[in-house]
């Protein structure tokens, strides 16, 4: 059939206009993806507060699982820890780590989530650290025969999140892992993995083995969003077979803690905390044919850590997200009744690990969830907040060595291992090898080649980390603790990072380091809560006064794409 003449020619006259026209709209696009200011919304200039609105019609989608990247932050901007439906061979790869045609090598900075670091009891040189991205899954194992000095990763764990790790007396290892329990008789050089015979939602928080008899194991299973009612099981018979121990709870929830009576292996204590809210502790004394609910007296906020001696009983627990606090409580008559072990001094009410002195009852650590490790030395009557430089860490594990009331590991959201030798009294990094750091963003100072900072985060952590020898040494910077989704050189050297919240604990937005080493918040602050969700800077080469930052509104600002200026 033949064509009309004047259609297609009047197509062609279109086109030709089309196609530059769509060029540059699609380079004003690109432009606008660049400075972040693209995303779920419609482009505004900030120049003004916004209009108060409600977060409640945005609640369900922010704690809904199945929903969306902003689904698990609070109104501060807290995120809470959770974890998927894992089968033991999802994401048991992590992503390859290819270099191209290329030369590259590695510059760190060291860091990781280590939500445990434990040595052995056998041989002191050998310890281990479990990794668990954000508290999910898709961690590995790193391994150390010196001590903590230097860390090598473990390939058989690679990609497998790993949340609590225990030393028999023999030197047997158990790993609590997203999959099961893993079991090394080796230092921890080969692994295998054990049938817990619950499913393929066997994720393991923890792995409590009984002081009386090393071939009893106990573990605190995943709820599994509700899918995993068995969340406390048992084995006799060092792991080949288990049963079920669950107390009759209302519902599933995970199982995040177990402690056992050094003299009564039939007195068990289960602490217990749900991703998005809600705690109980259960006792039993029959070896979990009857349990207890000593719940009472508590709040009802996630737990997260039990120690029993046989006479005192200590848990703690709390999460960031939603300010569910909780602290740390003791009890002297199995959980009837409790007293806060806090006071006013703590400026954290979330307690991740416990750790006694083994020779002295009266000292007491704990790792909290943004202040670092306090400590007793007279059983709870007074603390010491932040002790040992660890102000600004977010605590998840914290075991003296064995038989050791000198040597203490401390393993941390982002920063990984830490160590002291006297007890506390100073923390230092011990993460050499452990290349786990989430980088958000990196940049050079356009003066000074030499002079790198990049910008990390963790669940609720985060700061901005720098090096002036082309990445050989790496130093923490002093900016808030919190996290960091941009760094950037401005063109006179001055360096400036975004703060992505909490606003907990630091307001986000623009921070500026002075001269000093100090940081200054710049803005914009659009109220108490996390309003403001950046992730982008540019400079103005021919105003050096002109700052440009993009993102968007959160909360009860917005949700809309923003640039501000």
């Amino acid at each position: 059939m033949m064509k009309n003449e004047s259609n297609s020619r009047s197509a062609f006259f279109n086109l030709r206009i089309s196609i530059p026209l769509l060029v540059v709209l699609l380079g004003a696009f690109l432009a606008l993806i660049s400075l972040g200011a693209i995303s779920n919304g419609t482009l505004k200039e900030k120049g003004s507060p916004p209009s108060e609105g409600t977060i409640a019609d945005k609640q369900h989608s922010q704690q809904d699982p199945a929903n969306g990247p902003r689904r698990n932050f609070d109104q501060h901007g807290n995120r809470a820890s959770t974890v998927g439906l894992v089968h033991r061979h999802v994401a048991k790869h992590r992503q390859a780590k290819t270099v191209g045609g290329g030369a590259w090598s590695s510059l760190g900075p060291p860091g990781g989530d280590v939500f445990d670091a434990a040595v052995s009891t056998v041989d002191s040189n050998i310890a281990l650290a479990g990794l668990a991205p954000g508290g999910s899954i898709g961690g590995t194992l790193y391994r150390s025969s010196d001590g903590g000095n230097t860390w090598s990763d473990v390939s058989a764990l690679d990609g497998t999140s790993v949340f609590d790790i225990e030393f028999a007396p023999d030197g047997t290892a158990y790993l609590g892992t997203q999959a099961s329990i893993w079991k090394s008789t080796d230092d921890g050089l080969s692994w295998a993995v054990l049938n817990l015979g619950i499913g393929s939602n066997d994720q393991v928080f923890d792995v409590a083995l009984d002081p009386s008899d090393p071939s009893t194991l106990w573990a605190g299973i995943a709820d599994a969003f509700g899918l995993q009612p068995e969340n406390v099981i048992r084995s006799t018979d060092g792991g080949v077979t288990w049963i079920n121990r669950t107390p009759p709870l209302a519902q599933p929830i995970s199982g995040q803690g177990i402690a056992i009576d050094p003299s009564d292996s039939n007195t068990v204590i289960a602490v217990f905390g749900g991703a998005f809210g809600g705690g109980e502790v259960w006792v039993t004394t029959d070896g979990g044919d009857t349990w207890m609910n000593r719940s009472a007296g508590l709040p009802n906020n996630p737990m997260q850590a039990v120690v029993y001696d046989g006479t005192r009983l200590l848990v703690g627990g709390g999460q960031s997200f939603g300010s569910e606090f909780v602290g740390l409580y003791e009890s002297t008559d199995l959980g009837v009744t409790w007293t806060p072990l806090h006071d006013d001094t703590w400026p954290v009410l979330v307690v991740y690990a416990i750790a006694v002195d083994p020779n002295d009852s009266q000292t007491i650590l704990v790792a909290t969830d943004g202040s670092g490790v306090n400590r007793t030395t007279n059983g709870g009557a007074t603390w010491e907040i932040s002790t040992g430089g660890t102000a600004g860490l977010a605590g998840r594990s914290l075991r003296f060595a064995p038989d050791s009331s000198t040597e203490l590991f401390l393993g941390t959201s982002s920063l990984a291992v830490f160590r002291s030798t006297d007890g506390g009294d100073i923390f230092v990094s011990s993460s050499r090898g452990i290349s786990e750091l989430n980088l958000y963003s990196i940049d050079a100072n356009p003066l000074n080649a030499e002079e790198l900072a990049v910008a990390f985060q963790g669940l609720n952590d985060g700061g901005v980390i720098s090096s002036t020898d082309g990445g050989a040494t790496w130093s923490l910077q002093s900016a808030p603790p919190t996290r960091y989704s941009n760094v950037r050189f401005a063109p006179d050297g001055t360096l400036y990072a975004i703060s992505s919240g909490p606003s907990s604990v630091a307001q986000e937005g623009l921070y500026r380091r002075e001269t000093n080493g100090t940081w200054t918040p710049l803005g914009p602050d659009q109220g108490p809560l996390y309003e403001s969700d950046l992730d982008t800077t540019r400079f103005s080469h021919s105003n050096p006064n002109l700052i440009l930052l993009g993102g968007a509104d959160f909360g009860v600002a917005g949700f809309e794409a923003t640039i501000w200026r």
